[in-house]
């Protein structure tokens, strides 16, 4: 089914969203008679005949904030509808009405809906990354009026969503080959773009030995990842450059790490899936559009840090 969602500020002057009065809706509630706070919403069903509609404000005196303000009050109430919402099963496809920011909404909107799994009561999980094809989102997103802005916030949305997913892998699902992978993957089709992955003996050649000392007690090659976007017209005009932190998983070597809470150090490649995914918002939208296109050039060495027989030991030349 589908759902409508109507971000309203409780003191301007109601106007009608695809058939609905967002304050006319509100007074029905039994907190009607009180302007509601930025994030309260509002679940009505068979309104407007056949849908459901989710009001939710963005706070009273919305029109005299700053406009960085404003942007975080929508992003805080299409964020409260989404999860609303989301707890409905036969809810597929919703609408919302962006026009308070298009971009705001379009990122709330995505980043509410995410959540990750890898568990499943029947079939794969959307982020199984032995999957052969993109996951589908539960939940379909349109805006009432499409525009720029809105397609804007929705890479905005999904590359952020991207580093989360990279970030909660547990380690054997992002080792640094499966990490390279899944960058190949991400970036295919995308324009202007060189993935260059380097393995050990490449390291060995430019001297990097600090970081291959870290590979010393796995058995996962390392890997250094490259990524160039050529987005200016002068192709050669020095880039913007990205690095990022690629240990994908850090058990502290021999200098072991305590057991409590070891599995979240998975998460030590944290900068390099920021890095990879804003890397990837700016190829697809070629950023910054209102100044002028860039290069860019993303750099991360991969590589678990482990307690092997060949670790590194503390002291080591």
């Amino acid at each position: 089914s589908q759902a409508l969602i109507v971000p309203f500020d409780p003191s301007a002057p109601s106007q009608a969203v695809a058939g609905v009065l967002p304050l006319q809706l509100w007074s029905l509630t039994p907190s009607g008679d009180k302007a509601p706070k930025a994030g309260t919403t509002a679940t009505f069903y068979n309104t407007p005949a056949g849908k459901t509609t989710t009001i939710s404000s963005v706070g009273d005196g919305f029109a005299a904030k700053a406009s960085e303000v404003k942007r975080e009050l929508v992003r805080k109430s299409v964020g409260a509808a989404v999860k609303e919402l989301k707890a409905f099963e036969g809810v597929k496809e919703v609408v919302v009405d962006a026009s308070l920011d298009p971009h705001a909404a379009a990122v709330a909107a995505h980043l509410a809906l995410y959540k990750f799994t890898l568990k499943t009561s029947g079939g794969a999980s959307p982020f199984d990354p032995r999957n052969t094809e993109p996951a589908k989102d539960k939940i379909a997103f349109a805006p009432v009026e499409a525009s720029a802005e809105w397609d804007r916030g929705v890479v905005y949305a999904q590359s952020q969503n991207l580093a989360r997913t990279l970030a909660e892998y547990p380690a054997n699902m992002i080792t640094p080959t499966a990490f390279t992978e899944r960058v190949r993957k991400e970036f295919e089709g995308i324009a202007n773009v060189e993935i260059i992955v380097r393995d050990e003996a490449w390291a060995a050649e430019k001297g990097m030995n600090v970081f291959l000392s870290v590979t010393h007690g796995t058995s996962e090659p390392a890997k250094f990842l490259e990524i160039i976007y050529k987005g200016a017209a002068d192709k050669t005009a020095a880039p913007l450059a990205f690095v990022g932190k690629g240990i994908t998983f850090d058990s502290g070597g021999i200098s072991l790490k305590p057991g409590a809470g070891m599995k979240l150090m998975r998460g030590d490649m944290g900068g390099a899936a920021a890095v990879v995914s804003a890397g990837l918002a700016i190829a697809k939208l070629q950023l910054p559009c209102d100044v002028a296109t860039i290069n860019l050039v993303v750099t991360t060495p991969l590589t678990e840090n482990m307690p092997g027989p060949s670790a590194t030991k503390p002291g080591d030349m």
